[in-house]
């Protein structure tokens, strides 16, 4: 992997300490953080390693000067330029960002992605005629040799602490993804909306289960958003997952879809004291590119 050494216990510490910190978090509630009512939140879209882009949204952010200010990041490793023995090198854009969180505790907020699951779960996910997942793994083989499994389980550990969701006074919805029409039909394996209030079991994270119905949907509806939005109280909602050329795009009538892992990728800043229409949301959107 590139990047500055970090030694595999302080590794270890920095991923155990995020991962009591995200279950601890005192916007938590269940799985879902209740962002306050007043202040501003940065949202940035999935970033894989998008070294630039990372570092232009730590800026934008200037948590320093900004005290009320939160910062949200999802789906930051996977991707970017490999090592030179082919490696993932995405794990060190996942140590700063958790280096960040520490300098700035309880306003640096990550949201569990699917390239995240995948990865604990040692599913493969192919890109480019190469297998991510295995990549990523070659990456902890390499840097921590004989310590790669405990750091691998520290991963784990933060992985699954990550809460599911977060969600505004004013009705703004923020997941990685969200349930399909398919998902939301009657049936054994319909998507069950209560898991964002309760404790999470095994079954939630495989394949159709609730966890997994959440962050690898795709290709939402009307009518499957307008069920969710009255599941869960939501005006809007602000997702990731689904790639972008120009950097967002809307799923009418109420789901936006931020993309910041690219050269045309977009940032959300919000007003966590008002309303957002789509209309709002749009307009509001900063392409990257633009913060130099």
């Amino acid at each position: 992997m590139s990047g500055s050494v970090v030694s595999a216990p302080k590794i270890i510490d920095l991923l155990l300490a995020a991962a009591e910190s995200n279950r601890k978090h005192p916007l938590r509630s269940g799985q879902l953080l209740h962002l306050p009512g007043k202040g501003e939140l940065i949202v940035a879209g999935d970033l894989h390693n998008h070294q630039r882009n990372f570092e232009r949204i730590v800026e934008y952010a200037a948590l320093d000067r900004h005290p009320q200010r939160y910062l949200v990041l999802q789906e930051l490793i996977h991707g970017g330029p490999l090592g030179s023995r082919g490696e993932d090198t995405s794990f060190d854009m996942l140590v700063a960002a958790l280096q960040l969180a520490a300098e700035f505790p309880g306003r640096v907020l990550f949201l569990m992605a699917n390239h995240d699951l995948a990865q604990v779960q040692h599913v493969a996910v192919m890109k480019d005629g190469y297998d991510l997942t295995d990549r990523f793994n070659r990456g902890f083989e390499l840097r921590y040799g004989k310590n790669a499994s405990n750091v691998a389980n520290a991963f784990y550990s933060y992985v699954y602490s990550q809460p599911l969701a977060a969600i505004t006074v004013t009705g703004v919805f923020l997941s990685h993804s969200l349930p399909t029409a398919r998902d939301l039909r009657p049936g054994p394996q319909t998507f069950d909306p209560t898991l964002l209030r309760r404790p999470l079991v095994a079954a939630d994270y495989l394949r159709n289960g609730a966890v997994y119905q959440l962050i690898w949907g795709r290709n939402q509806t009307p009518d499957a958003l307008a069920q969710l939005s009255k599941m869960w109280w939501a005006d809007v909602f602000i997702c990731g997952h689904q790639q972008q050329d120009k950097g967002f795009a809307v799923i009418p009538p109420n789901m936006l879809i931020v993309d910041s892992c690219h050269n045309h990728g977009m940032l959300l800043p919000l007003d966590l004291s008002r309303p957002y229409t789509m209309q709002d949301l749009t307009a509001a959107l900063i392409p990257l590119a633009a913060l130099e």
